[in-house]
């Protein structure tokens, strides 16, 4: 069973392609609370805290309707941070940690140096997010990433902004400011509740994986791999195919 988490403002739908071209596994993709597509607000902005809580209930129900089959997570972006954030709320409570049997996290932050959207939206206007949305178009350095970041825009735009406002805060409390050590202890905590822990990176990360390695070189469990990918580019049906080929 394959459990996907998605992107900050993204929700299960970023997953279509892959689900509907591979049925090998019993696949599902999970939006978080707050994160559906609408135009009308949604309520009470949802804490990170409340979502952790939220998904670890799902996903120990998924474990107790699907006996006996292996758990693999499938975190992107900010989903890989909240596998991360699931890790340590197993650790702290032993007995409701399902069987985890590999996670695979694409793109987590490092630090806050690859937060650069979440920064962006944390000090938004959270009722009126429109100059943040120009100001993250104008960071396009080439044709390409303005095509990408218009289409996460128009996605984006119609879900009530007041829930990435506050993800995008707390996610930004969660991580330190530089450095690597955060990340590597954040990684072995995961590896100790799951069996092997593979780190896909997109080809903007190419700076920070020597550190990154030399953070987990003690942990033989976990492996790091760098790709010549975009970031959103890592959620394609291609990637997440040749990704998830041997999952079993």
């Amino acid at each position: 069973m394959v459990i996907f988490l998605h992107g900050l403002g993204l929700d299960a739908d970023d997953y279509r392609d892959y689900l509907e071209h591979h049925d090998e596994h019993h696949s599902i993709a999970i939006t978080l609370f707050g994160f559906e597509a609408r135009t009308s607000v949604s309520g009470r902005p949802i804490s990170l805290s409340d979502h952790v809580r939220m998904v670890a209930e799902l996903i120990s129900e998924l474990n107790v309707k699907n006996p006996g089959k292996r758990i693999h997570l499938v975190g992107f972006s900010l989903g890989a941070d909240l596998i991360l954030r699931l890790a340590e709320h197993w650790r702290a409570d032993p007995s409701s940690a399902p069987p985890i049997a590999e996670t695979l996290l694409l793109d987590p932050n490092v630090n806050q140096s690859t937060m650069t959207i979440s920064k962006l939206f944390a000090e938004a206007d959270r009722a009126d997010p429109l100059s943040v949305f120009k100001e993250l178009i104008c960071l396009s350095a080439d044709l390409e990433l303005f095509r990408t970041l218009c289409s996460y825009l128009l996605k984006i735009s119609k879900k009530d902004f007041a829930q990435l406002w506050q993800l995008s805060r707390d996610m930004l409390d969660y991580w330190d400011p530089d450095g690597y050590t955060q990340i590597g202890a954040r990684l072995a905590t995961l590896a100790g509740v799951s069996g092997e822990v593979r780190v896909v990176l997109s080809a903007p990360y190419t700076e920070h994986r020597a550190s990154l390695e030399k953070a987990i070189r003690h942990e033989p469990r976990i492996s790091v791999e760098l790709t010549d990918l975009g970031h959103f580019d890592l959620i394609s049906e291609d990637s997440l195919s040749r990704q998830l080929h041997s999952v079993r």
